[in-house]
């Protein structure tokens, strides 16, 4: 089993070890435009695939962002489904469009639920690994297990970081309506992050530079963490089309059961 020092720290500067607090805006909303509300029902149905979701559950999607995952979820037949998110003007978009679910602002290392209260908790994105510390990105997975109930399901989906080192390109720049987006990203000196910066050229007569920085967990880490926390890991796939997890996967879905 590996071994993870929770009080590692990697290089993370002061200012970016809390991107999350200021990307997630209205820039960002525009800026990801194109993960729309069919997407999102594609990504519903693979989750329904693999954790059981029956109309009565109670299901979380946590950093539900601007709520469609939550669309998807009532589109699909869910009747109790709750969001948590930080971002203010996301969650303002996601109660403009989504009536039917119950939102909160919340940090996810500190969800305002009580225990035991959830049947399902989704995480969709990577909403994973954005903390500089082991024991912070730790505290979210005990968060998770914490408000699901006794044998409750969770689907974690998160990056391949094999698959982010090996096709990590450097920069990249798009045109997107009436402005730029430029991308410049690396590894940490320490391996161990994936770091972005996201220059927005033009949005609104100037321009905005925002950062991010997530953690790169390997498959056998994940699941010692999730262990760690009392969940079990029943499968994981490396897209949301049900392929096998591989050095060429896009993504690292996990799944499984609170323990």
């Amino acid at each position: 089993m590996n071994q993870i020092n929770p009080d590692n720290k990697s290089v993370c500067n002061e200012k970016s070890s809390a991107w999350w607090s200021e990307w997630f805006n209205h820039v960002y909303m525009d800026v990801y435009s194109h993960r729309d509300e069919d997407s999102a029902d594609a990504e519903i149905k693979s989750a329904m695939s693999v954790v059981t979701l029956n109309p009565d559950d109670k299901i979380l999607d946590l950093c539900c962002g601007n709520g469609r995952h939550c669309r998807a979820l009532i589109r699909a037949g869910l009747n109790h489904v709750y969001g948590v998110d930080y971002s203010f003007p996301l969650l303002e978009y996601a109660m403009s469009q989504t009536l039917q679910a119950r939102y909160s602002r919340a940090d996810m290392r500190l969800l305002p639920l009580p225990d035991n209260v959830m049947d399902v908790v989704l995480s969709f994105f990577t909403s994973f690994g954005y903390f500089p510390t082991n024991i912070e990105n730790l505290s979210v997975l005990h968060e998770i297990s914490r408000v699901l109930c006794s044998s409750g399901c969770f689907m974690l989906d998160y990056l391949n970081p094999t698959y982010v080192r090996s096709n990590l390109v450097a920069q990249s720049v798009k045109e997107h309506g009436d402005y730029n987006i430029r991308e410049y990203r690396s590894i940490s000196s320490d391996g161990e992050r994936v770091e972005k910066k996201i220059v927005i050229e033009n949005w609104g007569g100037k321009d905005h530079i925002y950062h991010e920085s997530v953690r790169l967990y390997e498959y056998e880490e994940m699941k010692d963490m999730l262990f760690s926390a009392d969940l079990s890991v029943d499968g994981v796939s490396g897209s949301f089309d049900n392929q096998p997890l591989n050095h060429e996967s896009p993504r690292m879905i996990l799944f499984g059961k609170r323990k």
